[in-house]
Protein backbone atom coordinates (compact mmCIF):
# COMPACT_ATOMS: atom_id res chain seq x y z
CA UNK A 1 0.00 0.00 0.00
CA UNK A 2 1.42 3.31 -1.02
CA UNK A 3 1.59 6.08 1.52
CA UNK A 4 0.00 8.63 -0.83
CA UNK A 5 -3.11 6.51 -1.15
CA UNK A 6 -3.50 6.07 2.58
CA UNK A 7 -3.37 9.81 3.16
CA UNK A 8 -6.18 10.46 0.69
CA UNK A 9 -8.61 8.48 2.82
CA UNK A 10 -8.36 10.83 5.82
CA UNK A 11 -10.39 14.03 5.94
CA UNK A 12 -8.03 17.03 5.63
CA UNK A 13 -9.35 18.58 8.84
CA UNK A 14 -8.75 15.37 10.82
CA UNK A 15 -5.32 15.08 9.23
CA UNK A 16 -4.42 18.64 10.24
CA UNK A 17 -5.77 18.08 13.76
CA UNK A 18 -3.70 14.92 14.11
CA UNK A 19 -0.64 16.74 12.83
CA UNK A 20 -1.04 19.48 15.45
CA UNK A 21 -1.78 16.85 18.09
CA UNK A 22 1.53 15.09 17.45
CA UNK A 23 3.59 18.27 17.06
CA UNK A 24 2.32 19.66 20.37
CA UNK A 25 3.16 16.36 22.04
CA UNK A 26 6.62 16.12 20.51
CA UNK A 27 7.68 19.60 21.63
CA UNK A 28 5.10 21.20 23.97
CA UNK A 29 7.60 23.84 25.13
CA UNK A 30 8.21 25.28 21.66
CA UNK A 31 7.01 28.92 21.98
CA UNK A 32 6.33 29.20 18.24
CA UNK A 33 3.86 26.31 18.11
CA UNK A 34 1.15 27.58 20.45
CA UNK A 35 0.35 30.84 18.57
CA UNK A 36 0.27 29.02 15.24
CA UNK A 37 -1.91 26.26 16.69
CA UNK A 38 -4.28 28.80 18.23
CA UNK A 39 -4.62 30.61 14.91
CA UNK A 40 -5.40 27.35 13.09
CA UNK A 41 -7.86 26.21 15.76
CA UNK A 42 -9.80 29.48 15.78
CA UNK A 43 -9.89 29.85 11.99
CA UNK A 44 -12.79 27.41 11.67
CA UNK A 45 -15.11 25.80 14.27
CA UNK A 46 -14.51 22.46 12.59
CA UNK A 47 -10.81 22.71 13.41
CA UNK A 48 -11.54 23.16 17.11
CA UNK A 49 -14.02 20.30 17.20
CA UNK A 50 -11.76 17.90 15.33
CA UNK A 51 -8.80 18.61 17.61
CA UNK A 52 -10.83 18.39 20.80
CA UNK A 53 -12.40 15.09 19.82
CA UNK A 54 -8.98 13.59 19.14
CA UNK A 55 -7.67 14.93 22.43
CA UNK A 56 -10.56 13.53 24.46
CA UNK A 57 -10.54 10.17 22.70
CA UNK A 58 -6.81 9.81 23.23
CA UNK A 59 -7.06 10.20 26.99
CA UNK A 60 -6.03 13.82 27.34
CA UNK A 61 -2.51 13.73 28.72
CA UNK A 62 -1.97 16.64 31.08
CA UNK A 63 0.64 18.42 28.97
CA UNK A 64 -1.47 18.43 25.80
CA UNK A 65 -3.39 21.69 25.29
CA UNK A 66 -7.13 21.42 25.82
CA UNK A 67 -9.77 23.37 23.97
CA UNK A 68 -10.13 26.12 26.52
CA UNK A 69 -12.47 28.28 24.49
CA UNK A 70 -15.03 26.46 22.36
CA UNK A 71 -16.75 28.16 19.40
CA UNK A 72 -19.54 30.41 20.67
CA UNK A 73 -22.92 28.69 20.35
CA UNK A 74 -22.46 27.03 16.94
CA UNK A 75 -25.73 26.14 15.31
CA UNK A 76 -26.78 22.47 15.04
CA UNK A 77 -26.05 22.20 11.32
CA UNK A 78 -22.49 23.44 11.83
CA UNK A 79 -21.92 20.91 14.62
CA UNK A 80 -23.24 18.08 12.46
CA UNK A 81 -21.11 19.16 9.50
CA UNK A 82 -18.07 19.42 11.76
CA UNK A 83 -18.67 15.95 13.18
CA UNK A 84 -19.04 14.54 9.69
CA UNK A 85 -15.89 16.29 8.54
CA UNK A 86 -14.02 14.79 11.49
CA UNK A 87 -14.94 11.22 10.70
CA UNK A 88 -18.67 10.89 11.39
CA UNK A 89 -19.52 10.70 15.06
CA UNK A 90 -15.83 10.10 15.78
CA UNK A 91 -16.77 7.42 18.27
CA UNK A 92 -13.15 6.44 17.98
CA UNK A 93 -11.35 3.82 19.97
CA UNK A 94 -8.38 5.23 21.84
CA UNK A 95 -5.93 2.37 21.75
CA UNK A 96 -2.91 2.06 23.96
CA UNK A 97 -3.87 4.50 26.75
CA UNK A 98 -2.24 7.82 27.54
CA UNK A 99 0.76 9.43 25.94
CA UNK A 100 4.26 9.24 27.29
CA UNK A 101 3.91 6.40 29.77
CA UNK A 102 7.44 6.61 31.08
CA UNK A 103 9.28 4.01 33.18
CA UNK A 104 7.60 3.48 36.55
CA UNK A 105 9.77 4.97 39.31
CA UNK A 106 9.19 1.98 41.63
CA UNK A 107 10.06 -0.73 39.13
CA UNK A 108 12.97 -3.03 39.91
CA UNK A 109 12.86 -4.41 36.37
CA UNK A 110 11.41 -2.95 33.20
CA UNK A 111 11.38 -3.47 29.46
CA UNK A 112 10.91 -0.93 26.71
CA UNK A 113 8.69 -1.36 23.63
CA UNK A 114 9.97 -4.26 21.56
CA UNK A 115 12.08 -5.68 24.40
CA UNK A 116 11.66 -8.80 26.54
CA UNK A 117 13.81 -9.90 29.46
CA UNK A 118 14.53 -12.90 31.65
CA UNK A 119 15.68 -12.31 35.21
CA UNK A 120 16.51 -14.49 38.19
CA UNK A 121 15.49 -13.07 41.56
CA UNK A 122 17.53 -13.35 44.77
CA UNK A 123 15.37 -16.27 45.99
CA UNK A 124 16.03 -18.22 42.78
CA UNK A 125 12.65 -17.50 41.19
CA UNK A 126 12.67 -16.75 37.49
CA UNK A 127 10.65 -14.07 35.71
CA UNK A 128 10.08 -13.47 32.00
CA UNK A 129 9.01 -9.91 31.21
CA UNK A 130 7.06 -9.17 28.07
CA UNK A 131 7.39 -5.89 26.19
CA UNK A 132 6.61 -2.53 27.87
CA UNK A 133 6.53 -4.15 31.30
CA UNK A 134 7.47 -2.85 34.75
CA UNK A 135 7.82 -5.00 37.86
CA UNK A 136 8.36 -4.11 41.52
CA UNK A 137 10.06 -6.66 43.83
CA UNK A 138 10.14 -6.97 47.63
CA UNK A 139 11.66 -10.20 48.94
CA UNK A 140 12.42 -9.01 52.47
CA UNK A 141 9.19 -9.82 54.33
CA UNK A 142 7.23 -12.88 55.42
CA UNK A 143 6.15 -13.37 51.81
CA UNK A 144 7.85 -12.81 48.48
CA UNK A 145 5.90 -9.83 47.13
CA UNK A 146 6.05 -8.74 43.51
CA UNK A 147 3.95 -6.00 41.91
CA UNK A 148 3.18 -5.93 38.21
CA UNK A 149 3.05 -2.21 37.51
CA UNK A 150 2.61 -2.42 33.76
CA UNK A 151 2.52 -5.01 30.99
CA UNK A 152 2.78 -8.78 31.34
CA UNK A 153 5.11 -11.34 32.88
CA UNK A 154 5.55 -15.06 33.50
CA UNK A 155 6.61 -16.14 37.00
CA UNK A 156 8.32 -19.39 37.99
CA UNK A 157 8.47 -19.49 41.79
CA UNK A 158 11.52 -21.13 43.36
CA UNK A 159 10.59 -24.11 45.58
CA UNK A 160 13.70 -23.57 47.71
CA UNK A 161 12.04 -20.64 49.48
CA UNK A 162 8.85 -21.76 51.20
CA UNK A 163 7.47 -18.30 51.85
CA UNK A 164 4.31 -17.47 49.87
CA UNK A 165 5.06 -16.17 46.38
CA UNK A 166 2.61 -13.33 45.68
CA UNK A 167 2.14 -11.19 42.57
CA UNK A 168 -0.02 -8.10 42.98
CA UNK A 169 -1.66 -6.60 39.91
CA UNK A 170 -4.68 -4.35 39.34
CA UNK A 171 -5.93 -4.82 42.90
CA UNK A 172 -5.65 -8.61 42.81
CA UNK A 173 -3.24 -11.07 44.45
CA UNK A 174 -2.02 -14.16 42.64
CA UNK A 175 -0.28 -17.01 44.47
CA UNK A 176 0.96 -20.48 43.57
CA UNK A 177 2.26 -23.47 45.50
CA UNK A 178 5.92 -24.38 45.83
CA UNK A 179 7.45 -24.47 42.38
CA UNK A 180 4.30 -23.16 40.73
CA UNK A 181 4.44 -21.08 37.56
CA UNK A 182 1.89 -18.64 36.17
CA UNK A 183 1.49 -15.57 34.02
CA UNK A 184 -0.09 -12.24 34.93
CA UNK A 185 -1.07 -9.47 32.53
CA UNK A 186 -2.68 -6.08 33.02
CA UNK A 187 -5.63 -5.71 30.67
CA UNK A 188 -8.45 -3.14 30.38
CA UNK A 189 -8.17 -1.88 33.93
CA UNK A 190 -8.02 -5.40 35.35
CA UNK A 191 -5.82 -8.44 35.24
CA UNK A 192 -5.47 -11.78 33.50
CA UNK A 193 -3.98 -14.84 35.18
CA UNK A 194 -2.66 -17.83 33.20
CA UNK A 195 -1.87 -20.94 35.24
CA UNK A 196 0.98 -23.29 34.33
CA UNK A 197 0.91 -26.99 35.09
CA UNK A 198 -0.17 -26.36 38.67
CA UNK A 199 -3.17 -24.29 39.77
CA UNK A 200 -2.84 -20.64 40.74
CA UNK A 201 -5.03 -18.84 43.25
CA UNK A 202 -6.46 -15.36 42.65
CA UNK A 203 -7.81 -13.19 45.48
CA UNK A 204 -9.68 -9.95 44.85
CA UNK A 205 -11.47 -7.94 47.53
CA UNK A 206 -12.29 -10.92 49.70
CA UNK A 207 -13.24 -13.22 46.82
CA UNK A 208 -10.99 -16.07 45.75
CA UNK A 209 -10.80 -18.40 42.77
CA UNK A 210 -8.57 -21.33 41.85
CA UNK A 211 -7.31 -21.28 38.26
CA UNK A 212 -6.62 -24.87 37.07
CA UNK A 213 -3.43 -25.62 35.18
CA UNK A 214 -3.76 -24.67 31.52
CA UNK A 215 -6.59 -22.22 32.18
CA UNK A 216 -6.89 -18.42 32.26
CA UNK A 217 -9.01 -16.15 34.40
CA UNK A 218 -9.70 -12.44 33.98
CA UNK A 219 -10.72 -10.03 36.71
CA UNK A 220 -11.79 -6.40 36.65
CA UNK A 221 -14.06 -3.91 38.43
CA UNK A 222 -13.74 -5.84 41.69
CA UNK A 223 -15.11 -9.08 40.24
CA UNK A 224 -13.50 -12.38 39.29
CA UNK A 225 -14.30 -13.92 35.93
CA UNK A 226 -14.67 -17.56 34.95
CA UNK A 227 -11.65 -19.75 34.26
CA UNK A 228 -11.35 -20.62 30.57
CA UNK A 229 -9.02 -22.92 28.67
CA UNK A 230 -5.95 -21.14 27.30
CA UNK A 231 -5.91 -20.62 23.54
CA UNK A 232 -3.11 -20.37 20.99
CA UNK A 233 -2.45 -16.68 21.57
CA UNK A 234 -2.26 -16.84 25.37
CA UNK A 235 1.51 -16.86 25.87
CA UNK A 236 2.89 -16.88 22.34
CA UNK A 237 5.12 -13.90 23.14
CA UNK A 238 7.33 -16.21 25.22
CA UNK A 239 8.25 -17.98 21.99
CA UNK A 240 8.78 -14.72 20.08
CA UNK A 241 5.41 -14.85 18.32
CA UNK A 242 2.26 -12.73 18.25
CA UNK A 243 -0.90 -14.78 17.67
CA UNK A 244 -4.35 -13.20 17.38
CA UNK A 245 -7.20 -15.38 16.14
CA UNK A 246 -10.56 -13.69 15.53
CA UNK A 247 -9.74 -10.87 17.94
CA UNK A 248 -11.23 -7.34 17.71
CA UNK A 249 -9.05 -4.98 15.71
CA UNK A 250 -8.94 -2.61 18.68
CA UNK A 251 -7.43 -5.32 20.90
CA UNK A 252 -4.88 -6.32 18.27
CA UNK A 253 -3.89 -2.69 17.65
CA UNK A 254 -3.44 -2.13 21.39
CA UNK A 255 -1.18 -5.17 21.63
CA UNK A 256 0.88 -4.05 18.64
CA UNK A 257 1.23 -0.60 20.21
CA UNK A 258 2.84 -2.19 23.26
CA UNK A 259 5.47 -3.79 21.03
CA UNK A 260 6.14 -0.77 18.83
CA UNK A 261 5.71 2.10 21.28
CA UNK A 262 3.22 3.75 18.91
CA UNK A 263 -0.32 4.92 19.54
CA UNK A 264 -3.31 4.06 17.38
CA UNK A 265 -6.73 5.67 16.97
CA UNK A 266 -9.48 3.83 15.12
CA UNK A 267 -12.02 6.30 13.77
CA UNK A 268 -14.76 3.77 13.02
CA UNK A 269 -16.28 1.85 15.98
CA UNK A 270 -17.57 -0.92 13.72
CA UNK A 271 -14.08 -1.39 12.31
CA UNK A 272 -12.61 -1.36 15.83
CA UNK A 273 -14.85 -4.29 16.77
CA UNK A 274 -14.15 -6.24 13.55
CA UNK A 275 -12.52 -9.66 14.24
CA UNK A 276 -9.12 -10.06 12.61
CA UNK A 277 -6.44 -12.74 12.61
CA UNK A 278 -2.71 -12.04 12.67
CA UNK A 279 0.26 -14.34 13.25
CA UNK A 280 3.69 -12.74 13.22
CA UNK A 281 7.05 -12.68 14.97
CA UNK A 282 7.35 -10.14 17.76
CA UNK A 283 10.14 -8.52 15.75
CA UNK A 284 7.60 -7.86 12.97
CA UNK A 285 5.07 -6.04 15.16
CA UNK A 286 5.77 -2.77 13.37
CA UNK A 287 4.37 -4.20 10.13
CA UNK A 288 1.32 -5.77 11.75
CA UNK A 289 -1.19 -3.05 10.86
CA UNK A 290 0.00 -2.93 7.27
CA UNK A 291 -0.52 -6.67 6.98
CA UNK A 292 -4.04 -6.35 8.37
CA UNK A 293 -4.79 -3.49 5.97
CA UNK A 294 -4.21 -5.85 3.05
CA UNK A 295 -6.96 -8.17 4.28
CA UNK A 296 -9.42 -5.87 6.07
CA UNK A 297 -11.33 -2.83 4.71
CA UNK A 298 -9.10 -0.27 6.42
CA UNK A 299 -6.68 2.51 5.57
CA UNK A 300 -3.76 3.83 7.61
CA UNK A 301 -2.44 7.36 8.13
CA UNK A 302 0.75 7.84 10.11
CA UNK A 303 2.42 10.87 11.64
CA UNK A 304 5.45 10.12 13.83
CA UNK A 305 4.29 7.53 16.38
CA UNK A 306 0.57 8.15 15.83
CA UNK A 307 -1.53 6.00 13.50
CA UNK A 308 -5.09 6.78 12.42
CA UNK A 309 -7.17 3.93 11.02
CA UNK A 310 -10.23 4.61 8.90
CA UNK A 311 -12.56 2.40 6.91
CA UNK A 312 -11.54 1.86 3.32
Amino acid sequence: MKHSKTRETVDPIVEAAADWFVRLHEDPADPTLRPAFTAWREADPRHALAYERLRVLWGASAHLPSLIRAPASPDRRMVLRAAAGAGGTLAAVAVGGRLALGPHPFAAYRTRPGETARVTLADGSRVELSTSTALGVDLGGQSRDLTLLRGEAWFDASPRDHRPFVVKAAGGRVTAGDGGAFGVALDKGGGMVSAGERPARVALRGAEALVPGGFRLAYADGALGVARLMNADSLAWRDGRLVFVNQPLSKVAAALDRWTGGRTLILDPALAARPVTLIAATSEAGAGLERLAKAAPMRLWRRASVTLITSA
